[in-house]
């Protein structure tokens, strides 16, 4: 049975790192015997069209992200992450044509990559993440991102990336789970446009999210959150876990799971312990949305876009807000509120 989320209990916690046997053995099984299995793709889908010499040092902090047009956010992205201590990127390129390959190509800590097949030919970006996966190698943490996402940890504003790890190591915990929050303005969508000019973040500016209205149960490919905007007015039922910060071994594959949880599944029942600020409504949400529709690389080619275009009340003054939002305001807020757990240090 699902539980709400945000946890107000912290006894539900431990609930959910502890699935049954027979759910964990499920997991396990599907991992060896999924579909796609023997349709997955080879490395050479992807080509390295710049950046230095791939040798990345032991300590080095990896960055795997997917990109499209990201060009209204994607300085923010990359000061994000190196604030956190990211100290290389690698980005495959889905054909932007907006100048984001550009800015990616002048940054010394950027290695770009292209492919001459589709996001949908790419099994929705999932082999694209694992070839980038042999590309720089096993047995280190990754992250992997898409270019609207934000990482917040406890304490992510005072301690890196390294530090976090150590507490996730310590805990004995591989993969970080992490729920996408869907940021939505105060106001209406076109009530304030974020300009990447370094003076502000995204979300600053899409700076609200729902406060309750989740679910949390325990799913096919792990411990899964639904719920947020997209549900509460649209009625799109989606995934919203994710696990940005991941330990890759041999084992670990995409194509053998999803994209809000990557194979061996078994390994995806972990607690919270961090949000995804998803950047998913904004005053360019229109034009994105469409532009998805139109690739229809997405799940359902776009479907999902679709409706909430479809919506007779989605437009450029539409507000999302209502009386549960919430205003971000940094990570200690999210774990008061039962959005993640604070590990031990």
């Amino acid at each position: 049975m699902p539980i709400q989320y945000p946890i107000s209990n912290p006894a539900d916690w431990l609930r959910l790192e502890k699935p049954s046997f027979l759910r964990r053995a499920k997991s396990h099984l599907y991992h060896y015997t999924y579909p796609g299995a023997s349709k997955a793709l080879p490395n050479a889908i992807i080509t390295k069209v710049s950046g230095p010499p791939v040798h990345p040092a032991k300590d080095d902090i990896l960055a795997i992200c997917i990109v499209k047009n990201a060009i209204g956010y994607i300085h923010s992205f990359l000061r994000y992450y190196r604030k956190l201590g990211v100290t290389r990127f690698a980005f495959l390129d889905d054909q932007s044509n907006d100048g984001t390959s550009d800015i990616l190509r002048n940054a010394p800590d950027v290695d770009l990559f292209t492919s001459p097949i589709s996001y949908a030919e790419a099994a929705r970006g999932k082999a694209w993440r694992d070839a980038l996966f042999k590309v720089y190698g096993p047995n280190r943490w990754y992250l992997s991102l898409d270019a609207d996402e934000f990482l917040v940890f406890p304490g992510s504003e005072e301690i890196q990336l390294p530090e976090f790890i150590r507490q996730l190591e310590k805990a004995g915990i591989e993969r970080c789970h992490a729920p996408m929050l869907d940021l939505y303005p105060a106001g209406p969508l076109n009530g304030d446009p974020f300009i990447d000019d370094g003076s502000r973040w995204p979300f600053d500016v899409s700076s609200h999210f729902d406060g309750d209205s989740y679910t949390i149960k325990l799913e096919r490919y792990g411990t899964s959150v639904r719920g947020g905007p997209r549900k509460r007015f649209f009625g799109r039922d989606m995934r919203l876990s994710k696990f940005p910060l991941i330990w890759v071994d041999g084992a670990t594959s995409y194509q053998r799971g999803s994209i809000h949880g990557p194979g061996p599944c078994s390994r995806n029942f972990v607690p919270i312990t961090a949000v995804l600020l998803h950047y998913r409504f904004s005053n360019q949400s229109i034009n994105e949305f469409r532009n998805i529709v139109a690739h229809g690389g997405h799940a359902d080619g776009g479907a999902h876009y679709g409706a909430m275009l479809d919506h007779p009340d989605f437009g450029e003054d539409f507000s999302l807000t209502y009386d549960g939002s919430v205003k971000f305001s940094g990570s200690a807020d999210l774990v008061k509120r039962g959005f993640m757990m604070k590990l031990p240090v």
